[in-house]
């Protein structure tokens, strides 16, 4: 028991512990990490975005399994599993609000907040802020998963990105 191991006095151990290999251990996907993606902008500037227009990162900085493409800003789940995304989106400019969505196949159904309007909002003001939305989705084989714009927004490009992987 944890108690009977807690009254060895320390002077009684000695030798060396063995190895652990890991070959034991359950729970652990072997796909996790073996697709991953960070996406950016290849240029600074503000982009002033209609509502629900595709925010298209064009340039990739990660791309594990090429699954993200620059040329429909999407990433496309390689294998049925769960994946983590995440968006950094530096916004405002002169809007008082911005939002975001993530969109799966075309739907932002789910994956919003409890109004099914956005992932990321913000609305105080005019000043600069910085959206910062995350998602844990389960996703079949060939679903994809963009970003888009959830009412009238301004980014700047030059401090926007988002990327993901999969985790089981």
């Amino acid at each position: 028991s944890a108690a009977n191991l807690t009254a060895i006095p320390a002077a009684n151990i000695t030798g060396t512990l063995p190895a652990i290999s890991g070959a034991n251990l359950t729970g652990i996907s072997s796909a996790a990490g073996t697709s991953y993606f960070h996406a950016q902008f290849n240029a600074d500037g503000w982009v002033n975005a209609n509502a629900n227009t595709k925010i298209a990162f064009n340039t990739v900085v990660e791309n594990g399994g090429n699954d993200y493409s620059t040329a429909n800003s999407r990433y496309v789940a390689p294998a049925t599993g769960v994946y983590y995304f995440h968006a950094m989106l530096y916004v405002a400019q002169g809007d008082v609000s911005n939002g975001m969505q993530w969109r799966k196949n075309g739907s932002p159904n789910g994956l919003q907040d409890r109004g099914n309007t956005y992932a990321g909002y913000n609305e105080e003001g005019s000043g600069d802020k910085v959206l910062t939305p995350s998602l844990v989705v389960p996703l079949s084989a060939n679903d994809y998963v963009e970003i888009y714009t959830a009412g009238a927004s301004d980014y700047y490009t030059g401090h926007s990105s988002w990327g993901g992987f999969r985790i089981a």
